[in-house]
């Protein structure tokens, strides 16, 4: 039998890993109305993409804020979860600094004491027979929770659904414009296809939250503070401006 080099630094116990999900990303921009598609990790090499049809399996939540000072950018960050429930870790990566922890606890505390989080949804799609990741806030995100709400009445949910991304301008505070997204079912979704994909990312979500439970539970016993060096955290993609515009500045992905 024959050992690689990476199995045996699993197997050592100096090679920690955690859990990822990492997909292709779809990102709207709420100044253009313009979708553009991005493979895994990859934020510069986008493709401009229209007629976006796709089947929301499952939306997750995170909170964000982003802004900037003389001295760089400041962004912090939950890890994802799915209600307002769960138990979440918040971090901070500024400009020239690793990324620390600043606690965890549930959202509604850390809310309080940081008041500038916003909720984000993260919607994983079906979308051209592979899995891709859509981020949506503000009226978007509103829109989304009012179309679930009238597919709700019905009886169905979303993964029952093929729905299209129709982007829609609107005058906000101020009278500047920008875009949202309006979600209009198209037809019924084939649950054969679709489910395959959404028992993958179940088992897959369900470890990921378990491996943050116990980073909550190790904070909360040693009063940690976690860097980008020793827990191997990677950021999301920060949101500045309205709720729909784009950062024009690049970080990678957390390993959802």
């Amino acid at each position: 039998m024959t050992y690689s080099k990476e199995q045996l630094s699993k197997l050592s116990g100096g090679g920690r890993v955690r859990t990822s999900y990492k997909v292709p990303t779809i990102k709207f921009n709420g100044n253009t109305g313009i979708f553009t598609k991005f493979p895994v990790g990859d934020f510069k090499n986008g493709e401009t993409i229209t007629d976006v049809e796709l089947v929301i399996m499952r939306p997750r939540r995170t909170f964000t804020s982003f802004e900037k000072s003389p001295e760089g950018s400041i962004r912090m960050f939950t890890n994802e979860h799915n209600t307002w429930k769960d138990h979440v870790t918040i971090f901070e990566s500024r400009t020239g600094a690793n990324i620390k922890a600043l606690g965890s606890g549930l959202i509604e505390t850390l809310r309080a004491g940081f008041p500038t989080l916003r909720i984000n949804s993260n919607l994983y799609c079906l979308y051209e027979g592979e899995v891709h990741k859509l981020t949506v806030k503000g009226k978007s995100r509103q829109s989304l929770v009012d179309k679930q709400k009238e597919l709700g009445k019905d009886g169905f949910e979303f993964f029952e659904k093929k729905v299209k991304l129709v982007p829609t301008q609107e005058s906000g505070t101020g009278g500047n414009l920008y875009y949202f997204i309006k979600y209009e079912v198209t037809g019924d979704s084939d649950l054969n296809v679709v489910g395959p994909h959404m028992e993958e990312m179940g088992k897959t979500f369900d470890k990921i939250d378990e491996e943050y439970l116990e980073t909550n539970q190790r904070m909360n016993q040693d009063n940690e503070t976690l860097s980008d060096d020793d827990e191997d955290i990677p950021i999301e993609e920060a949101t500045k401006g309205s709720d729909d515009a784009e950062d024009e500045v690049k970080v990678e992905d957390i390993p959802f």
